[in-house]
């Protein structure tokens, strides 16, 4: 089986079921480098001049680029123009000169000036602008000023570079730096952002840099050993390393060590905190490593087997569903013969947020139009934060892989905080300046309680935010239902489903009284209650005396009446007498 497969190694040029892969890019880097007095604090030990070595190291020979800082002015540190042997000694140079003596942080200069030639869009170059800064936009005392020379940068500035469809890569510095700016600066020209939180992670930033705006080829690092096949024209091993490390060694399948004090045609180049090895034609087989390992190294290759990988943005909302595909490309053309591609397994490796990792199998589409290409589709919701994918194509005699970080957020921000008092707690929220226009933010809540009930919640208008308090009366699980609607910096109206965010309910009793309140309102209960059972005897009394002149009364009515009877009888009883 492993002599069939270096036989169709041997034969890729010659598939006739191929489809062309547009022709190599061409790169045209520009670097802008902070010089303000703040980055003293910021990069106390200059670590710039390393990390910009190292990117010296790692933009790919015949390409063009150029380094500027920048303070009050900007400067043309190294000059731009064809990257070569000769170059780079001039980026090492210009590299050495960078300090932190310059005077406010002029960014709307800065772009100005480190994007000149930039016109016209250019459909075979791919243009990359990488801006390092630790502050915010400072031309004047005046913040009027300030504020209008921003305004322009994210108007005049960011339209001119997105008209010549340029990429802006933007890396923050510090904790005061213009995050917002910065952030959609990246976004709407297809870039990226990253925040070094210390000057020491700048290298490592710088690389990642990099690998999102040109996509390396390379061979994936399981472990200390790593194969090399025959299409491999080039070889550029990264490796950091912590100070004090042993020297590194390199050592070839059938061939002795390779070093810093014997390269033996290799081109080494060592700073502090990384060696960057580059070997032109290297043997294939099986290469070894003797040096500490680290997680971010990397071997890119120059090849003409290459993978191409579609898919992974640099930003995602934690709802959008992702199809990541893969395909493998020999000179330019599509490698599409499954008596080829059989022996080849296509995975997807996850690393999620909180570090967990998983691995897909990429499976082979069914449309016969995209035949060659491998997908898969990743539907689940994902959390907020960094993701990390790794595809890869890996066979018997050949590795190929390519990594992507992935920032997942959603263009609004909503904050749930518990109160002192157990059950209680506050919503806010307010959108993300670098996907939507701060006003306008229209946002619908439910809450959903325990049992299924479910009100809609008065947000209002405070310092920023919208916001409401929310106070729960039943154990369980009460759920924030938000929906918000809002307007894109394209002026695009954006309905976003947020989904649901958690709440722990608490059981309330009806409201105690106080005890003491309880004790006099008892108190007064019984003194009304013994008020109301006592006797009126002067009520009594009355009632008495009208009794019995009623009874008086009747009595001389009665006699009265029997007098009278009698007096009329015998008053009969005479006058018969008389008659008789």
């Amino acid at each position: 089986m492993r002599m069939r497969i270096c036989l169709y190694m041997l034969l890729i040029s010659a598939l006739t079921q191929s489809q062309l892969l547009a022709a190599e890019p061409r790169y045209d880097f520009r670097i802008v480098i902070d010089v303000s007095g703040s980055m003293k604090q910021s990069d106390p030990q200059n670590l710039r001049v390393p990390a910009l070595k190292l990117m010296n190291g790692l933009i790919p020979t015949g390409s063009r680029a150029g380094v500027w800082t920048f303070g009050r002015y900007v400067d043309m540190s190294v000059k731009w123009g064809l990257v070569n042997d000769a170059w780079r000694k001039q980026a090492d140079l210009g590299a050495d000169k960078i300090h932190s003596n310059a005077l406010l942080t002029n960014i709307e200069s800065a772009l100005a000036r480190a994007s000149v030639g930039w016109n016209k869009p250019d459909a075979e170059t791919s243009r990359i602008l990488l801006l390092l800064t630790d502050g915010k936009v400072d031309v004047s005392k005046d913040t009027v000023k300030n504020e209008q020379s921003r305004a322009r940068v994210l108007s005049k500035s960011l339209g001119a570079l997105k008209q010549a469809r340029a990429q802006i890569h933007t890396i923050a510095l510090s904790q005061g730096t213009d995050e917002v700016l910065l952030k959609q600066l990246a976004l709407e020209t297809g870039g990226s952002f990253a925040v070094a939180q210390s000057a020491a992670e700048l290298q490592k930033v710088f690389f990642k840099m990099f690998e999102r705006a040109s996509e390396p080829d390379t061979v994936e690092l399981s472990g200390r050993e790593f194969p090399i096949d025959s299409s491999i024209k080039e070889m550029t091993l990264l490796l950091f390393r912590k100070a004090g490390s042993a020297p590194t060694l390199l050592i070839p399948p059938d061939s002795p060590a390779i070093s810093a004090q014997k390269p033996r045609g290799s081109r080494w180049r060592s700073d502090q905190g990384y060696d960057l090895i580059t070997v032109k034609n290297p043997q294939a087989g099986s290469w070894r490593i003797d040096a500490e390992m680290d997680p971010d190294n990397r071997l890119m290759v120059v090849t003409d087997l290459k993978l191409q990988v579609g898919g992974i943005p640099a930003y995602s909302t934690p709802r959008e569903a992702l199809r990541v595909t893969a395909e493998l490309f020999n000179r330019n053309k599509k490698i599409s013969r499954n008596s080829f591609l059989r022996f080849v397994d296509f995975e997807l490796s996850h690393v999620d947020v909180e570090g967990n990792a998983v691995t897909h199998v990429m499976t082979h589409t069914d449309l016969r139009e995209d035949k060659g290409q491998y997908l898969y589709p990743l539907e689940q919701k994902l959390a907020e934060g960094m993701h990390r994918f790794v595809i890869s194509a890996d066979s018997n005699t050949f590795n190929r892989s390519k990594r992507f970080d992935m920032q997942v957020q959603w263009p609004v921000e909503v904050k749930i905080e518990a109160q002192q008092a157990p059950g209680i707690y506050e919503i806010k929220l307010r959108a993300r300046e670098e996907y939507l226009k701060p006003d306008g933010l229209v946002a619908e809540v439910d809450i959903e309680a325990p049992d299924g009930t479910r009100d809609s919640l008065a947000l209002e208008f405070s310092s920023g935010w919208l916001r409401a308090d929310v106070e729960t009366n039943q154990d369980g699980l009460y759920r924030a239902h938000v929906k918000i609607s809002a307007q894109s910096h394209a002026g695009e109206i954006q309905d976003v489903d947020l989904g649901t965010f958690s709440m722990l309910g608490v059981y309330r009793a009806p409201p105690v009284v106080e005890p003491e309140l309880a004790e006099a309102e008892q108190a007064d209960g019984v003194e009304q209650e013994a008020k109301s059972d006592a006797i009126d005897w002067k009520l009594v009394g009355v009632v008495i005396v009208a009794v019995n002149l009623s009874l008086l009364l009747l009595l001389v009515l009665g006699w009265w009446f029997l007098k009278m009877k009698k007096n009329a009888l015998e008053l009969a009883v005479e006058e018969e007498e008389l008659g008789a």
